[in-house]
């Protein structure tokens, strides 16, 4: 199959949990009859066994039965989709370099009357999780005790 151009718009991921067509629990061999063939993997490994496939530096994560588990992203600040995704709207993610804080994340899903839970955890990053499996992880200064959490860095977002 010739592979296709994915419509991804980061806003209707938010809002809806819905990453173009793709679904977890989808298993490799789906995607790519879909249209979706890898555009790289785990280096190492062969296409089939790479548990790890990426399309620019969107990860798509895969469990021992080849089933789709996580999708991943930790270059906030230069989101590429590669050859396989046209993003179309890039919510608050700017690719100029500056990655959303966690104020401003909130103060956005809040705007969008978007429910979450946020955790902070002890090694210093905070996630923010939506009903629909989509997750922000945020980290602080470890240097800095006294900083304000508020102004944390968005380093990931996912969907599990």
């Amino acid at each position: 199959m010739k592979p296709i151009k994915v419509d991804l718009d980061f806003l209707k991921f938010i809002k809806t949990g819905k990453f173009g067509f793709i679904k977890l629990g989808e298993n490799k061999t789906e995607i790519e009859n879909q249209g979706l063939p890898p555009e790289n993997w785990i280096n190492g490994k062969s296409k089939e066994n790479s548990r790890i496939w990426r399309y620019g530096n969107i990860e798509f994560h895969f469990n021992e039965k080849n089933e789709l588990i996580h999708i991943f992203n930790d270059y906030i600040s230069k989101i590429n989709g590669g050859e396989s995704f046209l993003i179309s709207d890039f919510w608050i993610f700017t690719n100029n370099g500056e990655k959303p804080s966690l104020l401003k994340t909130m103060k956005e899903l809040n705007c969008l009357n978007i429910d979450f839970l946020k955790k902070t955890y002890e090694v210093g990053i905070i996630e923010i999780k939506l009903k629909n499996g989509v997750y922000f992880s945020f980290y602080g200064n470890k240097e800095n005790k006294n900083e304000n959490p508020n102004n944390w860095k968005m380093c990931v977002i996912g969907k599990k």
